[in-house]
């Protein structure tokens, strides 16, 4: 019984080294696995923008191109959510479904799944 019990509080204890030696290597490393000694050079890229653009689109005028492309039921107002400018919207079988849109012309991109 006690060679049992030895056994699992030495695995215990090997698992807990090996995943706090993960989580160290992985805690100087940014979200796209850049070490962190690299970060202050990065430069962040927005993918929806382009020259000439100045501010975010008003709400009223997402809402015109979610009606132009046939999504005349919408919850709530457009927010970012994982780097994507969504509206929930239902979809034409009535099943709500997340619409990308660009925040700086209101353009509608499409579906997309979160």
């Amino acid at each position: 019984m006690f060679f049992k019990k030895a056994l699992m509080a030495a695995a215990a204890v090997a698992t807990l080294v090996v995943a706090g030696a993960n989580g160290a290597a992985a805690a100087d490393r940014n979200r796209d696995g850049v070490p962190d000694r690299f970060e202050r050079h990065a430069v962040v890229h927005d993918r929806y923008w382009r020259p000439g653009f100045h501010g975010y689109v008003a709400r009223d005028r997402v809402f015109v191109e979610l009606r132009r492309h046939n999504y005349v039921r919408y919850v709530g107002n457009p927010y970012f959510y994982r780097g994507h400018y969504v509206v929930r919207s239902y979809n034409r079988f009535g099943r709500v479904v997340f619409v990308e849109v660009n925040p700086y012309t209101g353009g509608f991109i499409g579906e997309i799944r979160l």
